[in-house]
C-alpha cells in the first residue's frame, strides 16, 4: 500500500461498505490480502479523489475509466486530465470535465469535455463562467481575448464569477502508479540469473 498512500483503516473502511471492489476481497483468516497492478491504480485514484474532499463517486467513476482502459491494453494520455468544481457547501453536484486532446472516453461522455492540450490552456478557461462563449470575453479574432469590465462587473452583480477549480491529472496519477508497481515488482523478484551462455564448444 506504500504506493497509493491510503490509510489501511481507510481501505477497510472501503471494503466493509462495499465502496470498492478489489480482486482479493477476502483471503482468509492469516493470510495477507494481495493487490493487483490493477487494485492499486484504482486505490490511488480514490485516493486523491478522498484527499481533495469530493464525492466517492467521481474516483470509482475515474477507477472505472482506468480499469476499462487498461483492460483494453492501453494506458491513458499522460497529459489527459480532469478539471472539478467542488461544491459541497452548495449541495450542487460537483462539476468534472475531462481534459483531453484528442477521443472521448466513458468519463467524458458522462461529464463532458473540453478539447486541447492540457499545458496550453489557460487557467481561466476552467474558472471563469461559462456558457457556450466565455461571456466576459470579447473577441478579438484569434488573439487573447480580454475580459469585457462591463460585462463582467454586470455578471458579478448577478453573482456570476470565477470559481475555484481542482485540475486532477488522471493519466499522471495512472501511468506512475503503474510505473512504481513494476519497479517494485522487479525489487521484489531480486537479481535475476544471466542466461547461460553458449562458448561454442
Amino acid at each position: 500500500m506504500a504506493v497509493t498512500r491510503l490509510r489501511k483503516d481507510v481501505l477497510q473502511t472501503w471494503m466493509n461498505r462495499g465502496v470498492i471492489a478489489l480482486g482479493d476481497q477476502n483471503p482468509g483468516t492469516g493470510r495477507r490480502r494481495l493487490y493487483s497492478p490493477l487494485d492499486i491504480v484504482k486505490l490511488a485514484l480514490m485516493r486523491r479523489v478522498a484527499d481533495l474532499g469530493m464525492a466517492l463517486s467521481i474516483g470509482l467513476d475515474l477507477a472505472g475509466e482506468a480499469e476499462r482502459v487498461l483492460l483494453a491494453g492501453r494506458l491513458p494520455s499522460w497529459n489527459e486530465h480532469l478539471s472539478m468544481k467542488p461544491d459541497a457547501a452548495t449541495r450542487k453536484e460537483a462539476s468534472v470535465s475531462v481534459i483531453a486532446s484528442a477521443g472521448y472516453s466513458l468519463l467524458a461522455l458522462k461529464y463532458g469535455a473540453t478539447v486541447g492540450d492540457a499545458f496550453e490552456m489557460r487557467v481561466s478557461s476552467f474558472t471563469e463562467p461559462f456558457d457556450g462563449v466565455f461571456q466576459r470575453r470579447k473577441r478579438t479574432g484569434d488573439e487573447e481575448r480580454p475580459i469585457d469590465p462591463d460585462q463582467r462587473a454586470a455578471l458579478a452583480r448577478k453573482g456570476i464569477h470565477a470559481e475555484p477549480v481542482v485540475i486532477f491529472p488522471f493519466g499522471e496519477i495512472v501511468n506512475a502508479t503503474l510505473l512504481q508497481v513494476e519497479d517494485l515488482i522487479a525489487a521484489t523478484a531480486g537479481p535475476q540469473a544471466p542466461p547461460p551462455v553458449d562458448h561454442g564448444g
